[in-house]
């Protein structure tokens, strides 16, 4: 599978190299019987306004797929690799065991994120978020995608699980949500690490040239990754290193405007599957986060969330050791595993 941003990844990588004195992880070469391609879709950026902006994105479908299409939604400070993240043989990739397990995925930048369109930054919210991510899920159904899927899935990451609760919530428009690296209680021990690190998109070396010209309503988190988003004794320096190397700009709407997803939850009547590693720094418990959430198991994680989500017919998961990056952890596959099972289990009940 061909991914996204690799040169940069590995000038991180090779500038590591180069002060540890460590091997660069080899690549593996992508699999033959599945196809990927970039796509742009066409949206609006409020309900019955002009196409005038588009989502970008990555689209891989096996040759015989499930007939379910997973949209993926990453989180800020992330674009559309968190789900296919480069090098490392493919070990940290969803989309890649996604497909080695039949499931087709569409992998997004969200708008103001990596090649989708860029408002000003203010103009960027939760809700034109979602309204954008909404309008993919539409084009997905009537064949953008050179077919038309009949079942989708939208998956989310951290503030990517935000916009998905809210689209779900509001337009009812998927067969199963699946959230990863969020709930309804974040803990102020991670989001200080966060907002501590926050600075203008522009001031940081590494975002300067992703936001439009002097547009100061992006932001950027330098320095922040390795205490905010992994466990230690649960994550690869290598992958750490990267990870903060290839950082992405979001926005101070979509900051502003967080809370909103919470009463969309209640109306949520689909499938939905919540999983959290068991370290998570930002929105549990256990991870020294401060939140109310409690991911110390499946069981608990779904006493604390189960009244958000009344109608849903809800499941949890918890990655045992893992911080908040559930992709980039050391056990992620497992998670990945879990993902599929469940995204299978709906689609044939």
């Amino acid at each position: 599978m061909r991914s996204l941003r690799g040169t940069r990844v590995w000038s991180a990588v090779i500038a590591a190299v180069a002060i540890t004195g460590l091997a660069a992880p080899a690549t593996a070469a992508p699999a033959a019987e599945t196809s990927c391609r970039d796509v742009s879709i066409p949206v609006t950026l409020a309900p019955g306004g002009p196409n005038a902006a588009h989502i970008a994105g990555t689209y891989c479908r096996p040759a015989d797929p499930s007939p379910v299409l997973q949209i993926l939604v990453p989180g800020a400070t992330y674009d559309r690799t968190y789900w296919d993240f480069p090098g490392f043989g493919g070990r940290y990739s969803y989309v890649r065991h996604a497909a080695r397990n039949g499931l087709a995925t569409l992998a997004i930048d969200p708008i103001g994120v990596g090649k989708s369109s860029k408002p000003i930054g203010l103009q960027v919210s939760a809700l034109s978020a979602a309204q954008a991510v909404h309008e993919v899920i539409g084009a997905a159904r009537a064949g953008a995608l050179g077919r038309t899927w009949d079942e989708v899935v939208l998956v989310g990451h951290s503030f990517g699980s935000l916009t998905s609760m809210l689209e779900v919530g509001t337009y009812h428009d998927v067969d199963g949500l699946l959230i990863s690296g969020a709930s309804h209680a974040p803990g102020p021990g991670g989001i200080a690490t966060i907002v501590g690190a926050a600075r203008p998109a522009l001031d940081d070396p590494a975002t300067a040239g992703q936001v439009p010209a002097g547009d100061l309503g992006y932001l950027s988190v330098p320095g922040a990754r390795r205490a905010a988003f992994y466990a230690p004794a649960d994550s690869d320096p290598w992958v750490v290193a990267a990870d903060e190397a290839t950082r992405t700009a979001g926005t101070v709407g979509i900051l502003a405007t967080i809370p909103v997803f919470i009463p969309a939850t209640f109306d949520i009547a689909v499938p939905v599957l919540i999983a959290n590693g068991s370290a998570d720094n930002v929105f549990c418990a256990q991870g020294g986060g401060g939140s109310l959430t409690d991911c110390s198991s499946a069981a608990a994680l779904y006493g604390s969330e189960r009244p958000f989500f009344p109608r849903a017919k809800l499941d949890t998961y918890v990655l045992p050791g893992s911080g908040h990056s559930m992709n980039l952890a050391l056990n992620g596959a497992e998670f990945f595993d879990r993902a599929g099972h469940w995204v299978h289990s709906i689609s044939t009940s």
